[in-house]
C-alpha cells in the first residue's frame, strides 16, 4: 500500500519535519510517495535518501485536480503532512473532494488506522481509532527522529491546465532569516522583561550563536518591538522545538499553550514566582542583561 506525504521546503532543501513524515510513512506503507512544488529535478532525484520510490511535482499545492489524479490513479488511501497551516488547508479540501479522514496533532502512529495525538494544547494524549480507511495524518513537529535510505526515486511532472486561485496575494514581505521559526530545532524568545526593542540585539547574537530561531511573546509584537510573525502562543505560532528559551517572559497560559510541546524549556527571569518556572526543565532567576552577556562570553 503506498503512502503519500506532502513535502515542505525550506531555502530549497526539504525540511525536517517532511522527513519525519516520511519516516513515519516508510514504517506504515511498502511504497512512499511524495508531492512537490519545487522544480529543482536534480535534487527531488536525490529525495531516495529521505525515503521517497516516487517523487510528484506539481504546480501548485491548492491545484485540487493534480492532487486527486495522484491519488486515484495510485489508490492512495494514507497521507501523511507536516501540521503546517498550509496543510491543513489542503488537507481539508482533498477530504471533502475524496472523503479523507482527518487526524491532526499527531503524536505517533500504531497502525494504519490508530494513532496516539495531542489535545488542550499539548497537556493530555488521546488515541484516535479511524474507522475510514483513507486518513490524512497531520504530525507534530520533532516528534521522531528521520531516518535515512537507500532507494532509487523516480520523477513523475503533473501537469494541469485548470489551477483554480481562489485567492489574492496584496502584499509580499520577505522575511531574512537563515532559520525559519516553524522548522527551528532552537528558539530563542524574550518578552517585555527586555523592556524595549534596542535590547534585542543580544537575543539575536544569542540565537546565532546556537543556530537558533529569534521568537517573543504576544505583548512584544502587539507593541510594535517585534514583527507579528515571530510572535509565538496561543494566538500566535505553535513551535515544537527541542529547545526553547524563554527570557523575561511571565509564562502566561496563553503563551505555554504555543510553546509546551517543546522538547526542553529553559527560563530565565529575575522573578522566581514566574509561572514559567512551573513548565521549565531548566530555570535560571537573574537579570536577563546579565546572565545573556555571560552565556554569550561562554559560547565564544
Amino acid at each position: 500500500m503506498p503512502v503519500l506525504v506532502f513535502i515542505e521546503f525550506t531555502n530549497g532543501k526539504i525540511n525536517e519535519s517532511s522527513c519525519q513524515a516520511t519516516t513515519l510513512a516508510n514504517g506504515q506503507g511498502d511504497e512512499v510517495y511524495g508531492v512537490t512544488t519545487s522544480t529543482d529535478k536534480n535534487y527531488n532525484s536525490t529525495l531516495g535518501l529521505k525515503g521517497f520510490d516516487k517523487i510528484f511535482m506539481i504546480n501548485d499545492f491548492k491545484n485540487i485536480e493534480c492532487l486527486s489524479k495522484i491519488i486515484l490513479d495510485h489508490d492512495i488511501k494514507i497521507i501523511i503532512s507536516p501540521g503546517s497551516d498550509l496543510f491543513r488547508e489542503i488537507s481539508s479540501l482533498i477530504s471533502i473532494s475524496h472523503k479523507f479522514s482527518i487526524v491532526s496533532n499527531v503524536k505517533k502512529i500504531l497502525d494504519h488506522k490508530t494513532a496516539i495525538t495531542t489535545v488542550y494544547t499539548g497537556k493530555v494524549e488521546s488515541e484516535v481509532n479511524v474507522i475510514n480507511e483513507k486518513i490524512i495524518y497531520l504530525i507534530n513537529k520533532n516528534i521522531i527522529e528521520s531516518d535515512t535510505y537507500d532507494k532509487n526515486t523516480d520523477i513523475i511532472k503533473i501537469e494541469s491546465k485548470n489551477l483554480r486561485i481562489n485567492y489574492e496575494i496584496l502584499e509580499e514581505t520577505k522575511i531574512d532569516h537563515d532559520i525559519s521559526l516553524s522548522d527551528a530545532d532552537i528558539v530563542v524568545s524574550a518578552g517585555r522583561g527586555l523592556k524595549g526593542p534596542e535590547n534585542w540585539k543580544m537575543i539575536e547574537d544569542l540565537a546565532k550563536k546556537l543556530h537558533a530561531a529569534t521568537a517573543c511573546s504576544k505583548p512584544v509584537s502587539d507593541a510594535g518591538w517585534r514583527s507579528h510573525h515571530e510572535h509565538v502562543g496561543q494566538t500566535g505560532l505553535k513551535i515544537s522545538p527541542k529547545i526553547y528559551f524563554a527570557i523575561g517572559i511571565s509564562g502566561a497560559i496563553q503563551h505555554l499553550a504555543g510553546v509546551n510541546s517543546s522538547k526542553i524549556i529553559i527560563v530565565i527571569n529575575n522573578d522566581p514566582d514566574a509561572p514559567f518556572f512551573k513548565s521549565a526543565d531548566y530555570g535560571i532567576v537573574g537579570d536577563a542583561f546579565e546572565i545573556i552577556p555571560k552565556i554569550l562570553k561562554a559560547l565564544n
